[in-house]
């Protein structure tokens, strides 16, 4: 079997995975996991079908751009201003913790060099929060705790990575510099956003001037590699890079994209964060499965399951103690989390995308003989199924047992949105007749502006149901002042963590429909009159 027919054979498999993902209540990335962790003991076990590999120096490159610009484009910026200390305290606190403990862990049992066991805490890490927010999703998980989830995610990637990259240039020099690894601090953050900047200015600029919905989407496509890559060469921090490319991304795309190019990117960027979340964990099964094939020693094995356990642990124990004593210590009245929220935010350190790509991205000679690689993987795969199946599996019935989820949340921001967002488009189409009057008096045409008004008021016009635009220019033009004022509503919602990103998404996407039917019925009108 040649290298391309593994390809479409790896597809199949991937297509098979999400329809049966879609019908079942079990979190998407666990699901993969699972599948591939017996189609890795499959493939290990039948000769024709060649080795799954890929060269450490792109694992990175590939998989982090498109999972970080997606992760920083939905955080919702208001919200994660006001969880800040929360969020700073996942982030930066926990994450040096659990590099600690792992470390020990790794040192003690694993026999691994100081260094190497910091490297392998500092890959151990970060939480992945996909399969957790996928949950809070079926859940109604307060959007206070999804956006902390979310938040720590994106900034536990760039503290952890940091440590990373500077414990693993230290293992391969064969010397720690202290005023080295200050020094590469002090530089990689500014320099990554600096150019994480300059890469989302410059992307606006060129989408200003593009008329053409292929080049929006190839800009928002190439932008994150490209800002990756720069920042990586020029010894910024890439990831710091391209969360800053994401955020202006965001900021920029409702004034610079039309509506269709809007719908187009949502499409493509959707597949591409499935598409990497799906390689990834099949990946991960499909490494797992050929190892448990040759299964390594029974020591090694009992070191993950421990390690695993430290990394749980330590995590419940943080969430449990440090939180409240930080507040008695500040003195400051903050919205503290019930103790059922505490222990699902616990319990929600699933690990995942990251610490897997960071471990497949070492490089091939680490230990000379490639030995340490070859550990610090295993016990990296230990960890992440560990916690992806019984911690992600049992996630759910937790959150339900404890009772802190609300399902029918979403419906009621919905309705909310919906409300609001009626009140404020009927509000803009009055004002734009007002002045229509004041300039041109008697010819607002009063019959035809009562009966659209009515129509946004009434949901047939927006966000509440598809509906058809005005037949004549003034209406049209009344109508898309009103899509714009209520889309200002969605993102001032969502931006406000009121409203969940797949919410905000789904409506965003019935603005730019209904927009788009406006300007499709405005050109056939030129079109009938020339």
């Amino acid at each position: 079997m040649t290298p391309i027919d593994a390809g479409f054979l790896l597809f199949g498999l991937v297509l098979m995975t999400s329809l049966v993902a879609r019908r079942t209540s079990i979190p998407t990335p666990i699901v993969f996991a699972a599948v591939g962790i017996a189609a890795g003991a499959a493939w290990h076990l039948v000769p024709a079908l060649p080795d799954v590999r890929m060269p450490p120096d792109l694992v990175l490159f590939v998989f982090l751009p498109p999972l970080l610009t997606t992760a920083a484009y939905g955080l919702p910026l208001e919200a994660f201003r006001r969880q800040l200390l929360p969020i700073g305290l996942l982030a930066v606190g926990l994450v040096v913790a659990t590099i600690g403990v792992a470390a020990v862990v790794g040192h003690a049992l694993a026999g691994l060099p100081w260094a190497a066991a910091i490297l392998l805490g500092a890959i151990l890490a970060p939480p992945d929060p996909v399969a957790a927010t996928a949950v809070a999703g079926k859940t109604g998980l307060s959007q206070r705790l999804v956006v902390i989830l979310e938040g720590e995610g994106l900034v536990n990637d760039a503290v952890a990575i940091v440590v990373y990259s500077i414990t693993l240039e230290a293992l391969v020099l064969g010397h720690f510099n202290a005023s080295g690894a200050l020094w590469s601090l002090m530089r990689e953050a500014p320099l990554g956003v600096a150019v994480g900047w300059a890469a989302g200015w410059c992307a606006g600029a060129i989408r200003r001037r593009a008329d053409s919905v292929p080049l929006e989407i190839g800009i928002s496509l190439v932008a994150p590699y490209l800002a990756y890559h720069i920042a990586d060469r020029i010894g910024g921090s890439a990831v710091l890079a391209v969360v800053t490319l994401g955020l202006l991304l965001r900021a920029s795309s409702l004034k610079v994209s039309l509506p269709v190019a809007r719908l187009a990117a949502r499409t493509v960027w959707s597949f591409l964060r499935y598409a990497s979340t799906a390689i990834v964990f099949l990946l991960l099964g499909l490494l797992l499965g050929e190892i448990s094939v040759v299964w390594p020693s029974r020591e090694l094995l009992m070191t993950g399951g421990v390690l695993a356990s430290a990394i749980i642990a330590i995590r419940l124990a943080w969430m449990l103690a440090v939180p409240r004593l930080v507040a008695r210590l500040l003195r400051a009245p903050r919205p503290m989390p019930t103790l059922g929220e505490q222990l699902v935010m616990g319990w929600a350190g699933m690990r995942g995308v990251v610490s897997l790509a960071l471990a497949l991205a070492l490089p091939l000679s680490l230990g000379g003989d490639g030995s340490l690689r070859t550990t610090i993987i295993f016990l990296t795969l230990v960890v992440i199924v560990v916690t992806l199946l019984f911690q992600g599996g049992t996630l759910l019935p937790l959150v339900k047992w404890l009772g802190v989820g609300d399902v029918a949340r979403e419906q009621r921001e919905e309705q909310e949105a919906r409300a609001i967002a009626g009140r404020e488009g009927t509000a803009v189409a009055q004002e734009t007749y007002s002045r229509e009057e004041s300039a041109k008096p008697g010819t607002g045409q009063t019959d035809r502006h009562r009966t659209l008004v009515a129509r946004i008021a009434d949901g047939q016009v927006g966000i509440a149901r598809a509906g058809g635009a005005g037949q004549h220019p003034e209406d049209r033009a009344r109508l898309v002042a009103a899509l714009e004022a209520q889309r200002a509503v969605v993102h001032r919602l969502r931006g406000a963590g009121q409203m969940s990103a797949a919410l905000a998404e789904r409506l965003d996407t019935e603005l730019d429909i209904e927009e788009m039917s406006a300007q499709a019925q405005g050109a056939r009108l030129t079109d009938a009159g020339e």
